[in-house]
């Protein structure tokens, strides 16, 4: 029988089972991780290259660009206003000129939704409800209280909504709350503005990303600039690559200025509006040219209607007070009156029973439902509000328009009309009425930034969006704030989470590979080294001696 020799006793015991599967899984886990870390890297290397270079609905994060989570971009969104379109233009036209008339009003009902009536907010002037439509907040909250205003802060200084200098030079929406633009683009988003009102100035040093300022058409600018070069801006913008917007506002001053001086009924008035037909069909042309029909939110309302009036109706308030005991910011069709300091009583007193067709408020005691009887530095203290188509005027002697705007939104003369079209909007539907309040919440909705406070409601105007859409709207409308501003507003924030979560995978790969090694060593210390062949030979010797 063969002895054990003292080779034999001195070699370790074998490599166990438990150990081979230890390296087993180690390299499991070494391959998973390596696969983890290439993808990790690969979506934050695309995070971070500019959206421009992709032809596609991808958001990628940096300078200026969203990064959303489940990181796919919204449609834009484009914000059109023609000013002063009163809600039954349409149909009068039609009724007037045939059904035909207007065929791309037509042809945007056919692929969208419209309101029969869009509700203004009081003042219903072009300014005030601009900035309602981009801040969701009545006028006594957002600080634009009339075209013209006073701002106590800014003693002896009219702010006056067409001239340059007032606009340009004056802090006067800096300490207000801030519109969507500003919010979106601090968010990282993109935005357009086409003489949108009140985006000329920068609020807090931020000013829209591309931007055709309203200036163009201020101060006798000797260049007029045409609808057909507005359409062209605003389709370059769409189009563009390079600048992937998230919203874009645009704004067109008519049929306002026709029916101030027409009226609201007449024929040239309803001529404006199919030569604004004309403007709508370029702008959808332009969409379908670009083969974006399908890809962009597109929203045509207006800022309010249009009232008739006339010379023979006019209030004339020198006859019951001196000018000489107050001054004002606007005077027509409604007042918003300064008496001077120790004359207030006495210039309320002459006006309050003036007049049959005239009522007059302190600033307090305006009804509650035109939202106009806050206090600030830049409400009126005396409030005057003529009937329907009547005006105030400081002799019967002064021009009166022949259409007028700013009467209480609560007559149907000063609503206006919605159309919207596209992958979020309704097709071929119709309802009873939306308010101008809301648009800011549905505009925040659909460009996916966290609103600020407003007073608006998502809920009531979500009545023209898909029903899946509003549900899926209206459920993020209804997180808790944290949870809804951490996953709308903190995009770049997914960025360090990944880059923290790339490092960890890095270290745990490292370690894993450490923890190989050191069961492969030890495997092959187990088995005293890499297995050689037996020496036959001696072997044999050790058998037959």
């Amino acid at each position: 029988m063969m002895e054990e020799t003292h080779e034999d006793m001195e070699r370790p015991p074998p490599y166990t089972r438990s150990g081979r599967r230890k390296s087993f899984l180690l390299s499991v886990v070494s391959t998973t991780l390596y696969v983890l870390l290439l993808i990790l890297s690969l979506m934050l290397l695309f995070m971070l290259l500019p959206r421009s270079l992709f032809n596609s609905n991808c958001v990628w994060a940096g300078e200026g660009r969203r990064c959303f989570w489940p990181f796919t971009r919204q449609p834009p969104v484009v914000l059109i206003t023609f000013d002063g379109f009163r809600h039954d233009y349409i149909d009068m036209v039609r009724e007037q000129m045939g059904s035909n008339a207007l065929p791309n009003f037509a042809r945007l009902e056919r692929t969208g939704v419209r309101a029969n009536q869009t509700i203004p907010v009081f003042p219903t002037l072009t300014m005030p409800n601009h900035q309602t439509l981009v801040t969701g907040l009545y006028p006594q909250h957002h600080g634009v209280t009339g075209n013209n205003l006073f701002d106590h802060n800014y003693p002896n200084t009219l702010f006056i909504m067409k001239n340059q200098t007032t606009l340009n030079e004056s802090p006067w929406l800096d300490d207000w709350p801030e519109p969507i633009w500003m919010t979106l683009q601090r968010a990282g988003g993109l935005v357009g503005s086409l003489l949108w009102p009140m985006t000329d100035r920068p609020i807090r040093d931020d000013l829209p990303f591309q931007q055709v300022s309203q200036f163009i058409q201020l101060n006798g600018y000797p260049t007029n600039y045409l609808f057909s070069k507005r359409v062209h801006d605003l389709m370059w913008w769409v189009q563009n690559s390079r600048f992937q917007l998230d919203l874009i506002l645009a704004y067109f001053n008519e049929p306002a200025q026709t029916g101030h001086l027409y009226g609201p009924t007449s024929r040239e008035t309803l001529t404006k509006v199919v030569q604004m037909d004309v403007v709508l069909g370029q702008i959808l042309d332009g969409l379908e040219k670009f083969n974006m029909t399908d890809e962009i939110n597109l929203i045509l309302t207006s800022d309010h209607g249009m009232a008739q009036t006339s010379s023979t109706k006019v209030i004339p308030l020198d006859t019951y007070v001196s000018p000489q005991l107050y001054t004002y910011s606007y005077l027509s069709p409604m007042g918003a009156i300064y008496p001077k300091q120790g004359k207030e009583q006495e210039v309320y007193d002459k006006l309050k029973y003036a007049h049959e067709h005239l009522h007059v408020y302190w600033l307090k005691d305006v009804p509650t439902e035109l939202h106009f009887n806050r206090s600030n530095s830049r409400m009126p203290p005396l409030v005057l509000i003529p009937d329907m188509e009547w005006s105030i005027a400081h002799t019967v002697n002064d021009p009166i328009p022949s259409g007028s705007d700013g009467y209480p939104n609560t007559d149907s003369d000063m609503h206006t009309f919605l159309i919207a079209s596209g992958p979020s909007f309704r097709v071929g539907e119709r309802v009873t009425e939306t308010h101008a309040i809301d648009m800011y919440a549905l505009l925040c909705a659909l460009t996916f930034v966290h609103p600020k406070p407003h007073n608006g409601s998502l809920t009531r105007i979500a009545q023209i969006l898909k029903p899946e859409v509003a549900k899926y709207l209206l459920q993020i409308e209804h997180w808790p704030h944290w949870m809804s501003w951490f996953v709308l507003e903190m995009q770049y924030l997914w960025i360090a989470i990944g880059l923290l979560v790339l490092i960890f995978l890095f270290v745990a790969l490292c370690f894993s590979s450490v923890m190989q090694r050191k069961q492969t060593r030890r495997a092959h210390s187990s088995l005293g080294g890499f297995p050689t062949p037996p020496d036959y030979n001696r072997l044999d010797k050790e058998l037959y001696t």
